[in-house]
């Protein structure tokens, strides 16, 4: 069977595998390709063997899944639902995750812009970051992106935003702070962020990048010979997506 359609699915509140098992008998029966990431999953076949799936796996987890084109598309669609605007401000990332929604059309309706506070002075200049607190944590820190989330919701007047600052390497990694190491914030205008420390390893990045999709153009199936730096990358911005979908959801 061609694979001619594709689709991305997040589960809210279970892991990947464990929904993969769940949806095993029904992937099998529709003939359907399923290429789990670390947090959703990407999958393809026939276009009518996908809606069948789609209209299963809707009934089966309700409200629990999330189904769009990508990731990017589904957060997009999440914040005009809400009448939302969103903004960033990247470090590690360098600008990466602006670019995964100014890619999509449609975009500008929710997002109002971005600055990639890569020195510790823009962080302090622009973002409003506290001199003691980049000192006292470090630039990769929850401190650290907690204000970076305050600062873009206060220099663009934006509804959420969403921070990120971590170690991509080469260098710069410590014991306590590997490289990979990253901190990727999501917060609206007056509640409380959702802060979070993930680590994307790098050992078998190989493996990894032999059949890697960061950014999920579709329907077309891209390969990457990438560094272990843009790993790093790709898999910070795509969980910062990741986090804002589920941030909007338990709003």
């Amino acid at each position: 069977m061609t694979n001619n359609a594709s689709k991305v699915i997040i589960f809210l509140n279970m892991d990947i595998d464990s929904a993969r098992v769940l949806c095993a008998e029904m992937v099998a029966k529709c003939g359907i390709c399923w290429e789990s990431k670390e947090s959703y999953a990407r999958i393809q076949g026939a276009q009518e063997q996908l809606d069948k799936f789609e209209i299963w796996v809707c009934g089966f987890f309700r409200q629990e899944v999330i189904l769009g084109e990508c990731i990017e598309s589904i957060a997009i669609e999440k914040l005009k639902a809400r009448g939302l605007t969103l903004a960033t401000a990247e470090s590690c990332t360098g600008g990466l995750i602006s670019y995964r929604f100014t890619r999509i059309s449609g975009a500008s309706s929710v997002f109002v812009g971005g600055i990639i506070s890569y020195a510790n002075t823009i962080k302090e200049q622009i973002l409003e970051v506290s001199k003691d607190s980049l000192q006292d944590f470090g630039a990769v820190s929850e401190p650290v992106v907690e204000q970076m989330l305050r600062g873009a919701l206060k220099k663009f007047g934006a509804d959420v935003a969403i921070a990120s600052s971590g170690i991509a390497g080469p260098s710069g990694g410590s014991s306590q702070k590997p490289v990979g190491s990253v901190f990727i914030g999501v917060q609206a205008a007056g509640s409380a962020p959702m802060i979070e420390q993930h680590f994307f390893p790098t050992d078998n990045l190989n493996t990894l990048a032999k059949h890697h999709q960061p950014i999920d153009y579709t329907p077309a199936t891209l390969s990457y010979n990438i560094t272990a730096r843009e790993y790093i990358q790709l898999e910070a911005s795509a969980k910062a997506i990741e986090m804002l979908i589920k941030y909007l959801n338990d709003k």
